[in-house]
């Protein structure tokens, strides 16, 4: 029997020789904000979009992958192996998880396919499909490695500050008259990732004291294996206090490194184009 094949989606943001090693199918994105949709595919990071956000106010959006595309890739991966499993971006964030347990019904009887919630996205989620991939190589079964994601998944921890609060009042986060009253009196909001979806953590008043906040969640882990800093590909003055907060994270962590990436275009559509976050993995 061959070994399990791994499908995600582009914000998985891998490598790609590790994407060639383990032969994991990588599906682009569409993105639809306001009038205008983006297709992003491997290799993009969705600057256009970026660009576009950070010039405009917030508008509705939508994230997904259509079924089409998964039927797509199960039909090709369904001649090559009898075991797919599909690690995509939150369910509560894109409706890529749905359209793709759609696609899957039409292979019940030719071929098994697991679609994962990884109530996770970008790096995180990255973290999960590099798991599973590696375990599919070691030719592992594919309940035992649904097993073995699913045991990462709650350790696998996000917190974000956002500068702009109208994404959050766009996506039913902040009520308007919070959004107002807050941009008025520059109020910083946490906002942490629980159980695949954004939720509020709480709010500050000056940056300094949100680094400190950001400090805090994560010193409060007994047991850390990686730390990630997530910033704004595009120019935002939060970026700007990346090197304040990786002086406080080695002060607070001396032996842990502090590595940074870009947030994903799923996450820009919830939070905005102008944000900082960290990611903890403590492990299992």
């Amino acid at each position: 029997m061959a070994n399990v094949r791994i499908v995600t989606d582009v914000t998985a943001n891998l490598d790609p020789g590790l994407v060639e090693q383990f032969k994991i199918t990588v599906l682009p994105i569409e993105i639809r904000v306001g009038d205008a949709l983006h297709v992003i595919g491997p290799g993009e990071a969705g600057e256009d979009l970026f660009e576009q956000m950070a010039e405009d106010p917030a508008q509705s959006s939508s994230v997904t992958i259509p079924a089409s595309v998964f039927h797509r890739a199960f039909t090709e991966l369904c001649r090559q192996t009898e075991q797919i499993l599909v690690i995509v971006t939150s369910s509560k964030l894109s409706g890529a998880f749905e359209q793709a347990r759609i696609a899957s019904q039409a292979f019940l009887g030719r071929c098994r396919i697991v679609v994962l919630d990884s109530m996770s996205v970008s790096w995180g989620l990255g973290l999960m499909v590099r798991a599973a991939a590696r375990a599919a190589s070691r030719s592992l079964l594919l309940d035992e490695i649904v097993r073995m994601v699913r045991g990462i998944l709650p350790h696998i921890y996000f917190v974000f500050l956002v500068e702009r609060l109208d994404y959050l009042e766009k996506g039913g986060r902040l009520g308007a008259a919070q959004a107002l009253l807050g941009t008025m009196l520059r109020i910083k909001p946490l906002l942490l990732m629980e159980d695949g979806e954004i939720v509020s953590l709480e709010k500050v008043r000056t940056r300094s004291a949100a680094l400190e906040k950001l400090v805090d969640f994560v010193t409060e882990f007994a047991t850390i294996e990686e730390v990630m800093i997530l910033k704004s590909p595009v120019d935002s003055e939060l970026n700007g206090l990346i090197p304040e907060l990786k002086e406080l994270l080695k002060q607070a962590l001396p032996r842990q490194q502090f590595e940074t990436i870009d947030y994903d275009p799923i996450l820009a559509t919830h939070l905005g184009p102008e944000a900082l976050g960290i990611i903890v993995y403590e492990g299992l």
